[in-house]
């Protein structure tokens, strides 16, 4: 957002909104009052702050989630405050819950307190607003990656994660394997059901058609689509979980429907499930690379916190490269060969 659309929305001259914003003597208070609310919700920032946050460090970073129920963001979270408490860094915490509204105001919110740069998992559909103020402060795409940003992104390989766990289940024995995952909307919910969906044939991704379920990242979605999987003509004889946000309420709908794991059903998680350790049987998981996510956040807030100035959008992003991290297949006692190896 800029001066001139500002007094474009405002129908007043670039100088008027000019000397508003200056507070300057000739402008009435109303017609201030009425460029510093417009200001304010359109996401305009003064030039001069743009400018004391290209020149001078503040010492704090931004960093943007969904929300703190999520055992990948927990984590990553935890470790990255903790490097922060010891380096005397100031982080700022902003939650979405994947609200395009609650991101942009976040987001807001940081720039206007001219943090030195932002981590963050931007929605499945950031407002116009948003993408045009990633575009003036150095960013960077946490976990998820979003088409109009033109932010780096530190993510993980998604399509070998999957690609792991169907290929562990294929080597059981398993051929009828179903799969819940994310809205493809997130870029994390696309790249997973294409990781699962490359490991089979056209014609056998036809035959699975029934077995797959993406919806919402939410607990509940889990057993609601579990309950339709195993309601299948031929339902499945193996599961992968493309977040482990689903785990409990799979794992409770199982148990509601007598089905044992993994004597009826084996099952595989995608990533970490902090509870697992309360359950007689060791899951099956791929483990994502958490430590390494938060190591590579924290090395690019440390470049940010000590340079003599801090880099422009434009020189931040031309300098700094995505990086993608490998995660690995765990293997526990939730699956199981279908029939003996030969």
């Amino acid at each position: 957002m800029t001066i001139k659309k500002l007094a474009a929305i405002l129908g007043l001259s670039h100088t008027t909104v000019s000397r508003a914003l200056n507070d300057h003597p000739a402008i009435s208070q109303a017609t201030k009052d009425s460029v510093l609310q417009a200001a304010r919700d359109y996401g305009y920032i003064p030039n001069s702050a743009a400018r004391a946050l290209r020149n001078a460090s503040t010492g704090a970073f931004g960093l943007v989630i969904p929300d703190i129920q999520n055992d990948f963001f927990i984590t990553v979270t935890n470790a990255i405050a903790h490097v922060a408490a010891e380096r005397s860094w100031q982080m700022m915490l902003g939650i979405t819950s994947d609200k395009p509204e609650m991101e942009h105001a976040a987001l807001l919110r940081l720039m206007t307190a001219r943090v030195d740069g932002i981590i963050f998992a931007p929605t499945a559909n950031p407002l116009a607003e948003t993408q045009e103020l990633i575009t003036r402060t150095n960013a960077v795409q946490l976990l998820r990656k979003h088409r109009s940003l033109q932010a780096p992104v530190i993510a993980i390989d998604d399509r070998h994660g999957i690609s792991l766990a169907v290929k562990h289940l294929r080597e059981l024995g398993h051929q009828r394997i179903g799969y819940i995952g994310s809205s493809e909307e997130l870029s994390t919910g696309y790249e997973r059901l294409q990781g699962f969906l490359q490991c089979f044939t056209p014609a056998e991704q036809t035959a699975l058609q029934a077995l797959i379920h993406v919806g919402p990242p939410q607990a509940e979605f889990g057993g609601e689509a579990f309950r339709r999987v195993m309601a299948a003509e031929a339902p499945p004889t193996a599961l992968v979980l493309g977040s482990p946000r689903y785990a409990m309420s799979i794992l409770l709908a199982a148990k509601e429907k007598n089905i044992r794991i993994p004597d009826d059903l084996s099952l595989v998680a995608y990533g970490d499930v902090s509870w697992a350790s309360l359950l007689e049987m060791k899951l099956t998981y791929i483990s994502l690379p958490e430590k390494q996510i938060a190591d590579a956040c924290v090395a690019i807030i440390d470049r940010l916190m000590n340079q003599e100035q801090t880099l422009a959008p434009e020189a931040f992003y031309a300098s700094t490269d995505s990086q993608i991290f490998t995660p690995q297949l765990v293997t526990g006692d939730s699956t199981k060969a279908i029939r003996p190896r030969r």
